[in-house]
């Protein structure tokens, strides 16, 4: 018979409906406990139940994948449109806004920012086509964006003529610096207090049921 792992409860439960999902998890966590799974247990109690605007895009991933993986192709064409002058701007924009709509069709208003912070973040994009979201995407910076940037001309050709006053494109550079370390220090920022925050979660968790624990035992007497 085929162990199941980890793997295995995050995937269905990933797929639940959100108010089946605290049960189920509960229960796939017992049961893993029972068998003496502790740490595997202790990862399925781990996990999170998804935010509605969450659970509307796993679902979309799990049901119309297809559309998703084509908006997010959609958008790498008009990063690069953008980004590297490649290709029909005007084209690359209509598509990718057509698919983004299909999608909001598809999945409800809530899905909208998830799908747009996927369309700028290959990253983001990855964490969305597993279906396993805990809350929504936000937007978190500039990483992909500017991989899709023009590349410096290589050493030993020659440059292109330099315009005779760039001081307006140093000081919007300086500004997109300045905006993308301010956004890394946030992200930082951000990680640190979610971590906390999950780490006082387990210990609430724990002391729930240390105290359930406790009352059985008192009831039992």
């Amino acid at each position: 018979m085929r162990v199941v792992t980890v793997e295995d409860v995050a995937e269905r439960l990933y797929a639940l409906p959100p108010e089946d999902f605290t049960r189920s998890r509960n229960e796939a966590a017992a049961d893993l406990r029972k068998t003496g799974r502790r740490t595997e247990a202790d990862e399925v109690k781990a996990m999170r139940k998804p935010t509605a605007a969450a659970a509307a895009a796993n679902r979309l991933v799990r049901e119309h994948r297809s559309e998703v993986e084509k908006f997010l192709r959609a958008a790498e064409r008009l990063r690069d449109a953008q980004f590297a002058g490649k290709g029909d701007l005007a084209a690359a924009t209509r598509d990718e806004r057509q698919a983004l709509e299909r999608l909001v069709e598809l999945g409800g208003a809530e899905v909208r920012q998830t799908l747009q912070a996927a369309a700028i973040d290959d990253g983001a994009a990855e964490h969305l086509l597993r279906g396993r979201l805990e809350r929504e995407l936000e937007a978190t910076g500039f990483g992909t964006l500017l991989a899709h940037a023009k590349p410096a001309a290589p050493k030993g050709k020659p440059a292109r003529p330099r315009k005779p006053d760039d001081r307006a494109a140093r000081a919007k550079l300086r500004e997109a610096r300045n905006a993308l370390t301010a956004a890394q220090a946030e992200e930082r920022q951000a990680r640190r207090r979610w971590e906390q925050t999950r780490a006082d979660l387990d210990r609430a968790q724990a002391a729930v049921e240390e105290a359930q624990r406790e009352l059985e035992r008192i009831r039992d007497r």
